[in-house]
């Protein structure tokens, strides 16, 4: 799943499952404290417990597999919103809780095994009603090199490749694109594109000229195509193909360093 708009928000597709989670998670706690007044201050207060505790040790988790990343830029652990958690090391935090729960608050303990347990399957049946547009494929069009000669993107075949669409206007794009630049000239083994939306050419390059970043890997997607081929909703996107062209995740909104790295793992993992 990519990204799920409601009116004028995108949310990335993990983002949204998590906001479910989330949602139900309190929410059955609420159900449970209206009904139980003489325990509702104490549902309130461990289920708030439980949640920080599954994203604190859900970011830990990731900030540890991703540490080298994370050593260049450390402030960055706290940026949240960009997205980055170890589902399996939220469970340890999870747990902790409950265990925690337990010794003060037995009785809060089942209400709130029920949450999670109600919570797990709202994601479960939200995955599963949400189209997967990790299906595709890398499309057989052209896009377009800077000096305007044609860039067929099925010559990219045979190597992993991760395409970032972007634009000049929008702010996350801007703050995101240095750092991927950076990180595409230190990468082997992947190829990372930046295919920018609608834009014309003079406006492309008197920007990135302004910001002193360079041209390499840059292209030209005057139509959108990338993005109608795909079904997204909203920019930056960026996407991750295996060698063998297969789209393997699709990240919505701006991108961390650790998020990007953990992509190009995925993806090299992948290759033969």
């Amino acid at each position: 799943m990519n990204a799920v708009a409601i009116g004028p928000l995108v949310f990335s597709g993990e983002r949204f499952l998590a906001v479910i989670a989330v949602l139900v998670f309190i929410g059955v706690a609420e159900i449970a404290a209206w009904r139980r007044p003489a325990q509702a201050e104490a549902l309130r207060r461990w289920s708030l417990i439980a949640v920080l505790g599954w994203v604190a040790a859900a970011r830990a988790g990731f900030v540890a597999i991703q540490l080298d990343s994370f050593r260049a830029a450390p402030l960055d652990a706290l940026k949240l919103w960009q997205g980055g958690f170890a589902p399996q090391a939220g469970l340890f935090g999870l747990g902790l809780a409950l265990v925690a729960a337990l010794l003060r608050h037995p009785r809060a303990l089942t209400p709130l095994l029920l949450a999670v347990t109600l919570a797990g399957t709202g994601v479960a049946v939200a995955r599963a009603a949400l189209p997967d547009e990790t299906r595709g494929r890398l499309p057989a069009i052209h896009l377009a090199e800077l000096s305007g000669r044609p860039f067929p993107l099925a010559e990219t075949a045979g190597q992993p490749l991760v395409i970032n669409l972007w634009a000049s206007w929008c702010p996350p794009c801007r703050r995101e694109l240095p750092m991927m630049m950076e990180v595409a000239n230190e990468t082997e083994g992947a190829r990372i594109l930046f295919a920018n939306q609608r834009e014309a050419t003079e406006v492309i390059e008197s920007y990135l000229a302004g910001q002193s970043l360079g041209t390499t890997g840059v292209l030209r997607d005057p139509e959108g195509a990338l993005m109608k081929a795909f079904g997204l909703l909203g920019l930056p996107t960026t996407l991750f193909f295996d060698a063998e062209g297969r789209l393997r995740a699709a990240h919505t909104g701006e991108i961390s360093r650790a998020q990007l790295r953990a992509g190009l793992d995925d993806l090299e993992r992948t290759t033969p």
